[in-house]
């Protein structure tokens, strides 16, 4: 992932209630760049989500807190890129908005060895662990629901060790899901499944081997859509 300077927070807000009168559900979708807005994916999964909930007669806004090159941990844990990490901006960037659901997607930043294979990675899988477990209890102690997202696969353009890491990131969010009893969407499998039926490359996905495209993005979308609208029971 490239080196970024320290950026502001962007918070995309989008409301609409279809007219429907119940309460409006208030959702953050947490993360990296592969959540934040992208110049080159017209509609990100946050986005989508919101359009989806919407044309289901759900009222509900969605604060869109994906940061680029932001890994799980704050910047003395790893200062590579200098950017808002997910422990420094968690309080003002999740739990003020007090929201009724949390997506977490993080991994692809955590996992990346910045000087090559057999180097530790930005922030180690066992400190990974740790934030992800602190996220979920302090927004389920705010009464919050916790959605849990795998990262998504790496394209052809890696080498194989840093898709070998990702994938242990991955595994890793799997298991919390179950000894949680979470929600998980599972981008890495969603991915797969979806590119094996069609008889193609994950890279179709991508819009450069890493980042989702709009047709990434809508699965996502979709698989969130799905458990928030209570179409796929809790696990």
């Amino acid at each position: 992932m490239k080196k970024l300077f320290l950026i502001p927070l962007l918070v995309l807000i989008a409301t609409g209630s279809n007219g429907q009168n119940h309460r409006s559900l208030t959702i953050v979708t947490f993360g990296n760049s592969t959540t934040a807005l992208r110049a080159n994916v017209k509609k990100v999964y946050a986005q989508r989500l919101h359009e989806q909930l919407d044309a289901l007669g759900i009222a509900n806004t969605v604060i869109n807190s994906g940061v680029p090159s932001s890994h799980s941990g704050s910047i003395k844990d790893n200062s590579f890129a200098k950017v808002i990490h997910a422990m420094d901006r968690f309080d003002t960037a999740v739990l003020k908005h007090h929201p009724d659901w949390v997506t977490i997607n993080f991994g692809l930043n955590d996992a990346y060895q910045d000087k090559g294979k057999g180097t530790p990675s930005r922030i180690p899988l066992k400190q990974f662990k740790k934030n992800i477990h602190y996220f979920i209890r302090r927004i389920e102690k705010q009464g919050g629901r916790v959605i849990l997202l795998t990262p998504n696969p790496l394209g052809s353009r890696f080498e194989q060790y840093r898709y070998d890491r990702v994938k242990a990131y991955a595994n890793t969010i799997r298991k919390i899901a179950r000894k949680k009893h979470l929600h998980l969407v599972d981008s890495w499998l969603l991915f797969y499944n979806y590119t094996n039926a069609l008889h193609q490359r994950v890279d179709v996905l991508f819009t450069d081997s890493i980042h989702p495209n709009d047709e990434g993005h809508q699965l996502i979308a979709t698989a969130l859509a799905q458990i928030i609208s209570g179409q796929q029971q809790h696990p």
